[in-house]
């Protein structure tokens, strides 16, 4: 057997085994999981649907509020657009 250097490690082929195992096992558990595959855009869609079908009242407020107030201006902005060309055609 080959002594191993003293600024060195050395393994057993067994210890080297168990090593990469457990390292894998930590590089999953950090990242989460092992790849996956992308989803496909349909997929996508309707999981977006489903998410907003179940969205709690005080979400739905949070997002309808701003909402509400980009239509009112770009509906105004049309109205104001359309009263112009109204009057000069």
């Amino acid at each position: 057997m080959v002594e191993c250097p003293e600024d060195m490690i050395c393994f057993t082929g067994e210890e080297w085994s168990d090593f990469l195992i457990e390292y894998e096992l930590d590089i999953v558990n950090e990242v989460g999981g092992l790849p996956t595959q992308s989803a496909s855009d349909a997929e996508s869609i309707a999981n977006f649907t489903w998410e907003i079908l179940f969205l709690s009242p005080w979400e739905l407020a949070y997002i309808a509020l701003p909402m509400s107030v980009i239509a009112f201006y770009g509906l105004t902005i049309y109205a104001i657009f359309k009263k112009i060309q109204k009057k000069f055609s």
